[in-house]
């Protein structure tokens, strides 16, 4: 059985946020901010933020007030398949959902 919990967040082309690892799912989120929040089954939590703009994706990656302030190891690296492009990878704890909100929010009922 793996033990490895890690989460990969990168943009690809110029409008998609994508995860793989323990978490996989791809968002639509052009000419937007995308904001998730991964959090683990204790309630700390991280927000990641992407953006498309005039030099490429940018990457962030914070522990707000109130997050409990995770000791998660973050890794920026090379997206796969592109090593030009950034990545982020969380070694987030077993059970990590994310949440994502903000502009890129999915609608009421998009993901049922």
């Amino acid at each position: 059985m793996s033990t490895d919990h890690s989460i990969l967040i990168y943009g690809a082309s110029d409008d998609l946020v994508e995860v793989e690892g323990a978490i996989s799912d791809e968002y639509d989120c052009w000419d937007k901010t995308w904001q998730g929040r991964l959090k683990a089954p204790d309630g700390t939590f991280l927000v990641v933020t992407a953006r498309f703009g005039h030099d490429g994706w940018d990457l962030n990656v914070s522990a707000p007030e109130g997050s409990g302030f995770p000791s998660w190891a973050v890794t920026f690296c090379p997206r796969p398949d592109r090593p030009e492009d950034p990545a982020i990878r969380i070694a987030a704890p077993a059970g990590t959902i994310i949440e994502v909100f903000g502009e890129c929010a999915p609608e009421p009922g998009e993901d049922d």
